[in-house]
């Protein structure tokens, strides 16, 4: 046997228990996916396939909604100055796009604030709110500031009113004492979903503004027309902020993308067009993977207040100048990243830190970029299948992002070692944080132990997540066409990962791609022949001998080349068949 790339475990999917669907004419592979996603009964399986606009949640249930929403019409209509404090990530980036142009559509007079990543770092600071403080504003944050009750008790003070927006994790017993807190998980919230992102909060508030401030849940076509276009924003939020693609944000994110390629925004036009998208059906796999990075290598690599200048307030010569911008920021962003994760998995090897006594990875050094630190972390947990902490190391310090696997909670690893730490925050799957570099040893020590504790060798490996065994026969054109029809895929609804035992290969593999890395393969299975593109497998091919059986995991997708419409299977690992 043998395995592609490094070690990897399969495990199939507990199907839920499903009703009768038959009156839905599907087929019996989509409905096992779906009944794997808890879509078990006939209605949630119409929802889920058909999103409406009307399963939108009305704005109004999230917490303290109104209350901010009527202090921002008195804003406006007092002509008061309003800040719109934002991420420098895609979602604050939307978020505060969102906000920008609903409230400029209404006569506002307002300016938007993104901190700089390495100067401000996340978050609501003192010295920005402070500064903002002395023009008596209305200050509303967006994708940030659930924990800044410093921040909020100098706005206060001052007697500044701050609206916070958030969605992020909170401390129930100190949250700031704000003007309005909007978020859809506060204490005794009765909102019925709770994984909006920031874009997505951003997004009911400037629905529920509009209806404040035009005084009618009916809005002007004005209104209507501008909320429709910015669900192609608050898409790209919700895709690229990685919170699960069900329920309302799944309704978002399918009005959203397909909105974007007929969006009147010059800023989003002008970076499909530098992405060269422009011929393309964009999906989520564009938003996470070409669209996003170009808006998040502005704040990694610069500062982000050109991306969300870019998305505003730019002109259509100043949007075109953004966007190519932004697109040889992202190229430096993967070189930079590159350079960095040959150097950061080179220091794991030299050290031992693949071992398997050694179950998390803590590298430091001084010449790693720290506006990249986190993607490298989580290419070092790709390529070693355990928890890593990449750091920056400057001056006295060492400064970086941590990225975790499923069994250990990486927040809670640094709970375990707060007493090393100068500083620390995240959730179980992903954090920041700052040690002193005279108690850096002492924290890898400790991290390792802790996490040896939580993980066995067994785990140490690359998991692929499987649907269902099938057939060759069962992947025919139709049936994948109705599977595609679960998209955007996302968390909690992975595109499906399907397998076949025993198919015969039928030519040695084909070698693709200008590296050299990829292959194409031939397989067949009694009469039926079916081609299987292997992504950085290339490696594998000669063990690949024409006529052996292998046993494939792939995602079934449709290709259209020169008008004639195929299935390819997207391989996500093959193993020599035990039959």
């Amino acid at each position: 046997m043998f395995e592609a790339g490094m070690l990897k475990r399969w495990r199939f999917r507990e199907n839920g228990q499903v009703t009768d669907l038959s009156d839905l004419n599907l087929s019996p592979l989509l409905v096992h996916l779906l009944g794997n996603r808890g879509v078990l009964d006939s209605q949630t399986a119409r929802d889920f396939l058909n999103p409406k606009m009307t399963q939108l949640h009305d704005p109004g249930l999230l917490p303290n909604i109104a209350k901010a929403a009527s202090r921002m019409s008195r804003a406006v209509r007092e002509g008061q100055p309003i800040v719109i404090y934002g991420d420098y990530d895609v979602d604050g980036i939307t978020a505060s796009s969102i906000l920008w142009h609903t409230l400029r559509l209404a006569g506002a007079f307002v300016r938007t604030y993104v901190p700089h990543r390495i100067e401000e770092g996340y978050g609501i600071n003192c010295d920005a709110i402070t500064a903002m403080c002395e023009a008596d504003p209305l200050i509303i944050s967006v994708d940030c500031g659930i924990t800044a009750v410093e921040p909020a008790a100098i706005a206060k003070a001052k007697g500044v009113d701050l609206i916070i927006t958030d969605h992020h994790e909170m401390d129930a017993d100190n949250l700031p004492d704000a003007y309005a807190l909007v978020h859809p998980r506060l204490p005794e919230s009765q909102y019925p979903f709770g994984e909006l992102c920031g874009a997505g909060v951003a997004f009911k508030l400037a629905w529920q503004f509009a209806r404040v401030h035009n005084g009618s849940d009916r809005l002007p076509k004005a209104y209507r027309d501008l909320m429709i276009q910015q669900m192609s924003l608050a898409a790209l939020g919700t895709v690229a902020d990685i919170v699960p693609l069900v329920d309302e944000n799944r309704v978002i994110t399918t009005f959203g993308l397909g909105q974007i390629k007929h969006t009147d925004f010059m800023g989003l036009n002008a970076l499909i067009d530098a992405s060269r998208l422009r011929d393309e059906k964009i999906d989520a796999y564009h938003v996470g993977f070409v669209l996003g990075p170009r808006l998040n290598a502005c704040g990694r690599m610069g500062h982000a207040k050109d991306a969300v200048h870019l998305l505003t307030e730019a002109t259509e010569d100043e949007a075109m100048d953004i966007a190519e911008f932004l697109t040889q920021e992202n190229d430096k962003r993967r070189a930079t990243e590159k350079k960095i994760v040959d150097k950061a998995a080179q220091q794991v090897i030299d050290r031992g830190y693949d071992q398997s006594d050694c179950r998390a990875i803590v590298v430091a050094d001084h010449d790693w970029h720290p506006g990249v630190v986190g993607i490298v972390a989580s290419r070092i947990v790709e390529q070693f299948a355990r928890p890593a902490i990449v750091m920056n190391i400057d001056g006295d310090e060492a400064h970086g992002s941590a990225r975790s696997v499923e069994g250990v909670s990486i927040h809670d690893a640094l709970k375990h070692c707060e007493d090393l730490l100068v500083s620390f925050g995240g959730h179980a799957m992903a954090a920041g944080l700052r040690v002193k570099l005279e108690n850096l040893d002492a924290f890898r020590e400790r991290l390792v132990a802790y996490v040896n504790e939580h993980l066995t060798v067994d785990d140490l490996c690359s998991i692929v997540d499987i649907d269902t065994e099938c057939t060759l026969a069962d992947i025919a054109l139709h049936e994948v066409q109705q599977i595609e029809r679960m998209a955007p895929f996302g968390p909690h609804n992975p595109k499906p990962v399907l397998c076949v035992r025993g198919v015969q290969l039928q030519r040695p593999p084909m070698i693709m791609g200008q590296t050299g890395k990829h292959m194409r393969l031939n397989l067949r299975q009694g009469d039926l022949y079916l081609n299987a593109v292997a992504f950085n497998m290339a490696d594998l091919a000669p063990k690949l001998v024409p006529g052996m059986k292998l046993d494939v995991a792939f995602e079934p997708k449709t290709n259209t080349w020169q008008g004639r419409t195929s299935v390819d299977m997207m391989v996500k690992d093959l193993k020599i068949s035990d039959s």
